[in-house]
């Protein structure tokens, strides 16, 4: 993913993070503060409703009294024994009662007044529910929610007195209003927006909502209790339950709202905030991509310019001339890449006159680049052209730099294909080495497989070279394996990587054996034993010039996977010879070496053989010393 993908990915997880936590926020307070605020209402509701009843209550109280206190009227009341009606009749008038009753001390009513004829009065046989006795008893005035089978009343009792400072009552005067519809509309005229339902015995019996959400909110009676709250026809409501006597849970009355009502005008807004903010996203993000355009764009030029370096591109330059600070990053980038580039250069000269592998060694480990060295155990290879001398008199200077660069060329490539390390071309010669670092610690089996496929390439280079004119070209290799100083040597002013030690030294003598035995690789002993999967064959013991003991000298023929059976007992036969002629049995190793003598070590080991049987040697160990290097 590009930076400009991830700058805008940002910029939209931002906004929209900040649009959805709004949202939220508005979703989620407004919703705890209806919530805060309905209940409040509520509660203010049921204050109001209790007050407001509170006032009715008093004012048919007090009207009621006045008028039964009013001497007039007592003395009225004492002349009339029979017919009380025309007096219950003005009280309910004046006080705008549904009923009104009138009672004796037995008690028996004795008169009764309705507003509507075709009501049936709830005091008849229901007097034990109004608990009337206790009025005339007490002789005081209450006031009290009746509750009947039929219906739910709020009733006001006031009692006659023959003196007015009597404690006790010689008749009763109960005003009745009925508790339904028009009742709440009249006491709730300022809640109208809540949702009041009375009930009775498991019924509605008054409401100020239509019938069908009355009996919603009856049916959820048991939540309201419980919970506060219910939902209906996918609405919310916040509700609270009163009860007109904590003892009696059959009559009260249930007030509601509806919480999804009320959030309207927040979910309205909400709506309108993720229009606008997601208007405002979209302009954003336009503007956004434009301007990360202009911002990446300088930087894709930077990323671009340093996979190109990554690449070995030196030359590439980044085109971009603001002077803000991306300018000036990348006017630091062209100069690094000349830097660089320069540097590239003295590098890949400094390549072609030290093998890399050295270079990256020592810059890799810069600690490496003072004098000195260390010992380590590896193999050394030394090449050279079997008579050099001889046919580079015969050829033009251009035509044998040619062939030597070619064949130099090859033979480097080969080298650097095993991990190897070049160390030096002396002439027409090689010096090359395998470090244990670079070869997995198979040093000996990388050197005799660079030792082969120099041979095979130098086969397929031969016809080429011959038919442009050039003279047969033989090598002839060496290969040593052991301890030896690996280091820079020289002085302050000029230094080599290279190697020294007997091990290098006998390889340069490997290599000039091969002349002798008519081979093209020769190895020692220690090479011979450290590795597997090639033909060898143990030529001879031979002390070298300058050195006091033998050493076994071994030819590399090839690799086990192309030998096949002939070859391996020629082997077979040349060791039986060879251990005939190291117990000085002359004789039979001429007959075993005659046998082979189209093999060039068999022919050199059989004049030896021949020149022993005339000229038997005094105490004879099976050695031949060279005379020469």
């Amino acid at each position: 993913m590009n930076l400009n993908k991830k700058i805008f990915i940002t910029f939209f997880i931002s906004v929209t993070g900040l649009l959805c936590t709004t949202l939220y926020l508005i979703d989620t307070q407004a919703e705890q503060h209806e919530i805060t605020r309905i209940i409040a209402d509520l509660d203010a509701a049921q204050v109001q409703f209790q007050h407001d009843l509170d006032i009715e209550q008093k004012q048919i109280q007090t009207l009621t009294q006045v008028i039964t206190a009013d001497q007039k009227f007592r003395s009225f009341l004492a002349q009339i024994k029979d017919n009380f009606y025309p007096f219950v009749e003005e009280i309910g008038k004046d006080t705008g009662a549904d009923f009104v009753f009138m009672l004796n001390d037995e008690p028996t009513i004795r008169a009764v007044y309705s507003l509507n004829d075709q009501q049936k009065p709830p005091l008849e046989r229901n007097l034990s529910s109004f608990n009337v006795q206790s009025s005339l008893d007490s002789g005081l005035m209450s006031s009290k929610m009746v509750s009947l089978d039929k219906g739910l009343y709020s009733s006001h009792f006031i009692p006659l007195k023959e003196n007015l400072n009597d404690d006790y009552a010689v008749g009763l005067i109960i005003v009745c209003n009925q508790i339904n519809d028009a009742w709440i509309a009249k006491l709730l005229t300022q809640k109208n927006a809540l949702q009041a339902v009375f009930f009775n015995n498991k019924q509605v019996v008054a409401k100020n909502t239509d019938a069908e959400m009355a009996a919603a909110i009856f049916s959820h009676q048991a939540d309201i209790s419980e919970k506060g709250l219910f939902s209906w026809n996918n609405q919310r409501y916040i509700a609270k339950q009163a009860l007109f006597e904590p003892q009696n849970t059959q009559s009260g009355y249930l007030l509601s709202a509806n919480l999804d009502q009320a959030l309207l005008t927040f979910k309205q807004l909400q709506q309108q905030v993720l229009l606008i903010g997601s208007g405002i996203l979209l302009v954003g993000a336009l503007l956004f991509m434009l301007i990360s355009q202009r911002i990446t764009r300088p930087l894709r030029l930077i990323t671009q310019g340093t996979l190109e370096i990554k690449n070995g591109n030196y030359q590439h330059r980044i085109d971009y001339q603001n002077a803000d600070e991306v300018g000036q990053l990348a006017g630091a980038f062209n100069v690094m890449a000349g830097d660089l580039q320069e540097k590239e250069l003295i590098r890949s000269t400094f390549n072609k006159y030290v093998d890399p592998a050295i270079v990256s060694e020592l810059l890799s480990q810069p600690d490496k680049l003072r004098l000195g060295g260390e010992r380590k155990e590896q193999s050394v290879l030394f090449s050279d052209i079997a008579g050099f001398t001889n046919f580079s008199e015969k050829l033009p200077a251009e035509a044998l730099i040619t062939v030597l660069n070619d064949y130099l060329s090859a033979m480097t490539l080969e080298i650097s294909r095993e991990h190897g390390i070049l160390d030096k071309f002396i002439g027409d010669a090689i010096m090359a080495f395998w470090s244990p670092q670079l070869c997995d610690g198979n040093h000996a089996i990388s050197a005799c497989r660079t030792a082969l496929a120099m041979q095979k390439r130098l086969r397929q280079l031969r016809p080429e070279w011959i038919a442009n004119g050039a003279p047969e070209i033989n090598v002839r290799i060496g290969i040593a394996t052991g301890a030896m100083i690996v280091g820079n040597i020289g002085s302050e002013q000029a230094r080599s990587y290279t190697c020294i030690g007997d091990k290098v030294n006998y390889s340069s003598r490997l290599e000039g054996l091969n002349k002798h035995y008519g081979t093209e690789i020769m190895i020692d002993r220690q090479t011979a034993t450290e590795i597997s999967g090639f033909v060898i064959r143990e030529l001879d013991t031979v002390r070298v010039k300058g050195r006091a003991s033998g050493e076994i000298i071994y030819e590399l023929i090839g690799t086990l996977d192309e030998a096949d059976d002939a070859l391996l007992e020629k082997i077979n036969r040349y060791q039986q010879a060879l251990s005939l002629y190291r117990a000085a049995d002359f004789s039979q190793a001429t007959r075993i070496f005659s046998s082979l003598n189209a093999d060039a070590p068999s022919r050199m080991m059989l004049k030896r053989c021949d020149y022993l049987q005339q000229n038997a040697p005094e105490n004879w160990d099976g050695i031949h010393s060279m005379q020469d290097k």
